[in-house]
């Protein structure tokens, strides 16, 4: 009996300094990776290309997403195996396949995975944002080293010249990470990151993915921060990322978490008035205390119609911050007064819309800068500076003129019954002075 006591003592105590040594390993310094690479010596990497089959992803304008996704995960496969000390597996190799997303954490976790990188392209309703964007798990180790790896993706999107949408966490409605494969990932303790290269039905961002050979470069550049990230070298290559600064995130710490709530202030003001240009200068002060600020988009007809997202000036979503407040310029219609709306939209897509701006003068060109008709055609009309301008398919809305036609048929109106209003007054008077002279001629007549 004491024996087996002492057995179990000892087993306890065993496992006890084990588990103190797996949690202690995990806790070491935040510049060193979580996971330990496998007993080979390799680092495992599970590359995932998303959508598949019947599920297509986003499908506009001749762009497929799962078709784009597998050559991205392809090209970076085939990347990141020309660095030393990496084994690299796709959870599918065709477009055309169906794979549930249980089944692709499922797979990774067979392989002991160190990282999982899910690929895929975007698309928004209305065809407004665009950008690139990582989402990662708002748990633990995940969320730690999925931000760590986001920030690094984020650099190699802005080197390529896409405007940066951040690294994000999602949750559903039941407290989890809204994204399958991040939801899943998490619970196999598999640090994970969701890349959104970029959006295939915003004009800003077409040009990034419109060939075989930018797809190519996506999955070039998703390899290099991979690399950069572990801090890995190869000889092919000759690169060496062994040194590469990631930033220092604290141990059990919670990054990016979502903000479900819209910007807390959003204000404009007329800053100057050019009738000469036809424009006005606005002062647009915004900010969130949970996000920083995207995009912005303005009004001429009091918020009914605005025009596409702009870019927010100078936006830093992984860095200091975003400036609160800035000055743009819009050309106003010949003949409009217009009523100035701004909506201003946070890293997450929530938006405020500003007060409104009314009162504002009718913007009419003085005489002398008008052209003959015969020259008015060959004049283009230029902004100045990186002054935004309402792209195609924005008209100023013409109700203003209608209004002023309507108030000046209705003046008219007025000036006609006044006008009839006298005429017929006078006319009764007129009447009554007669009979009063006509019943005094009578009296005099009988008195005589």
């Amino acid at each position: 009996m004491g024996k087996k006591i002492l057995v179990g003592a000892g087993c306890f105590i065993l496992s006890f300094f084990l588990h103190f040594f797996v949690f202690f390993s995990r806790q070491v310094s935040a510049d060193e990776f979580y996971y330990p690479p496998d007993e080979d010596g390799e680092l495992v990497i599970v590359i995932d290309p998303g959508h598949g089959g019947g599920n297509l992803g986003a499908d506009y304008n001749g762009f497929l997403e799962k078709e784009m996704n597998m050559t991205v995960a392809k090209a970076m496969k085939e990347e990141l195996e020309k660095y030393d000390g990496i084994t690299v597996y796709l959870t599918h190799d065709s477009a055309d396949t169906d794979m549930p997303i249980q089944d692709r954490a499922d797979f990774a976790d067979s392989v002991h995975a160190d990282f999982l990188f899910c690929l895929h392209f975007n698309m928004s309703p209305g065809n407004i944002l665009f950008g690139s964007e990582v989402w990662i798990s708002a748990f633990g180790e995940e969320n730690r080293q999925g931000y760590r790896f986001g920030r690094v993706q984020m650099d190699t999107m802005k080197d390529m010249g896409l405007y940066l949408r951040g690294v994000k966490t999602r949750l559903n409605d039941r407290g989890s990470d809204y994204y399958g494969i991040l939801r899943f990932c998490e619970e196999y303790d598999i640090p994970a990151a969701l890349i959104e290269h970029c959006h295939i039905d915003h004009e800003n961002d077409v040009g990034f993915c419109d060939s075989e050979e930018d797809l190519i470069r996506f999955g070039v550049a998703d390899a290099t921060s991979v690399a950069k990230f572990f801090g890995l070298r190869s000889e092919i290559l000759d690169v060496d990322y062994s040194g590469y600064p990631l930033e220092d995130t604290e141990a059990g710490a919670l990054y990016m978490q979502a903000d479900t709530s819209d910007p807390d202030i959003c204000m404009i003001e007329t800053s100057y008035t050019d009738l000469e240009r036809g424009v006005i200068g606005i002062a647009l002060t915004a900010y969130d205390y949970d996000s920083p600020m995207l995009y912005y988009a303005y009004s001429i007809d009091g918020g009914t119609t605005y025009t596409p997202y702009l870019a927010w000036p100078d936006s830093d979503v992984m860095g200091t911050g975003t400036p609160d407040s800035f000055v743009f310029e819009i050309e106003i219609p010949e003949g409009v007064s217009p009523m100035i709306k701004v909506k201003a939209v946070n890293q997450y897509d929530r938006f405020t819309e500003s007060n409104l701006l009314d009162g504002l003068p009718v913007f009419v060109r003085p005489a002398e800068e008008l052209l003959p008709p015969d020259r008015e055609e060959e004049t283009d009309t230029v902004s100045s500076g990186n002054v935004p301008m309402p792209s195609e398919g924005f008209h100023a809305p013409s109700q203003p003129q209608r209004e002023e036609t309507k108030r000046s048929f209705f003046g008219f109106l007025m000036i006609c019954f006044f006008v009839v209003c006298i005429l017929f007054t006078a006319l009764f008077i007129t009447n009554i002075i007669m009979s009063c002279r006509k019943r005094q001629k009578r009296k005099e007549r009988k008195r005589k």
